[in-house]
């Protein structure tokens, strides 16, 4: 009852900055929520940050359907909508602190009414968003989360090769192809730590949604870290969450393992010549993925038949037939993910080579193409 009559008197006393601030929040969220993705329109945006408003003032608001599914669906698209919410929180406060400062001392006492108001609201929102739909880390590729450990020096380490004016080398897979440059430390700020790399280099790490660095003389081994914010327009970013990674098997790759952008089926054969059929999940010269709905008795270590079908720029068709070695099974709730190692012919391998090479330009155009659209 106590901190409901304050939160009336604040919205007595400040009445003019609560009615006229309300365009600048939204805004600000709006822009915001932009710079990191352009999934949302910005109607839907102000929808949210509207609400997001009202329920910073009224502790009795929850937070609406609407904006739930809003929030998932920035999540999905690799958002941190919990930096996105603080950050949001930070710029209202300063600002009220700002204008009490400026306009009305007397009512310095409506600040920490105000900073009751927002610990509330960022408690709810992290109940009811970010704990409820708290994704689980799926690593198809790289680590899994019981694979790693808390590095207690790590930042330590970068404030030495700051120093020193010494780089390290990121790691990223965008659909299969390998991203690698080196990168400078550009500013250390307590967890937070800024890179500067190559472009390409960002927006790789962008759309993996999480940042790896390379184990070498410095560091014996591989890194993870998150990603705080990407500026395109100077090509740093910055990272916290640093933790080391006991393995990291794509970077152990010998080949190239691309993502095909084909709709190509893929026929296995079992033992008792009954087939499943799927899609190229990924391809390299010596082991692809195949994704399906169906087993028909497969099972890790049977030997196969399989056959499936390239298509190249040129409209070329080339038909694979070539026995492979199912390694892994994959299951997940209404699908199968086939890990195997094929034997092709000469002539076969060398068309997989050039299939290969030609998505790997693909993948790398299309990375060139999601940068510009970054940087408008």
């Amino acid at each position: 009852m106590k901190n409901s009559l304050k939160m009336e008197e604040l919205l007595k006393d400040m009445k003019p900055f609560i009615d006229g601030f309300e365009n600048k929040f939204v805004q600000y969220f709006i822009t915001l929520s932009l710079s990191y993705e352009k999934i949302l329109t910005k109607e839907d945006l102000e929808q949210v940050a509207k609400e997001v408003y009202k329920q910073i003032l009224n502790k009795d608001l929850d937070i609406t359907c609407k904006e739930e599914d809003l929030f998932l669906e920035m999540r999905r698209e690799g958002i941190m909508i919990g930096f996105l919410i603080t950050r949001t929180m930070f710029y209202f406060l300063d600002s009220f602190i700002k204008y009490i400062q400026e306009t009305s001392p007397l009512n310095c006492k409506h600040i920490e009414t105000m900073v009751l108001s927002i610990t509330h609201f960022v408690k709810h929102f992290e109940t009811h968003i970010c704990d409820k739909y708290a994704p689980q880390t799926v690593h198809l590729n790289f680590d899994n989360d019981d694979n790693f450990m808390i590095g207690n020096n790590i930042i330590d380490i970068f404030k030495k090769l700051k120093g020193e004016g010494k780089s390290i080398k990121f790691f990223n897979l965008y659909k299969g192809v390998p991203i690698s440059h080196s990168a400078k430390i550009v500013d250390i700020d307590g967890e937070d730590v800024v890179f500067k790399t190559d472009a390409i280099q960002e927006i790789a790490m962008k759309m993996d949604g999480t940042a790896y660095i390379m184990k070498d003389t410095i560091f014996d081994k591989h890194i993870k870290a998150d990603i705080v914010y990407n500026n395109f327009f100077n090509n740093t970013v910055v990272l916290n969450n640093f933790t080391y990674l006991l393995n990291m098997p794509a970077s152990q790759r010998e080949f190239v393992r691309v993502h095909p952008d084909i709709s190509a089926f893929v026929s296995i054969n079992g033992t008792e010549n009954s087939a499943t059929k799927g899609k190229l999940f990924d391809l390299s010269v010596n082991g692809l993925g195949v994704v399906s709905e169906d087993n028909n008795g497969l099972f890790a270590g049977a030997e196969i038949d399989i056959d499936f079908t390239l298509t190249f720029d040129n409209n070329e068709t080339y038909k694979i037939e070539t026995v492979g070695e199912i390694l892994n099974i994959v299951e997940y709730s209404d699908s199968y993910r086939y890990c195997i190692k094929i034997f092709p012919q000469l002539e076969e391998e060398n068309k997989i080579v050039e299939y290969v090479k030609q998505r790997e330009k693909e993948i790398i155009k299309n990375l060139e193409d999601l940068l510009s659209d970054y940087k408008i």
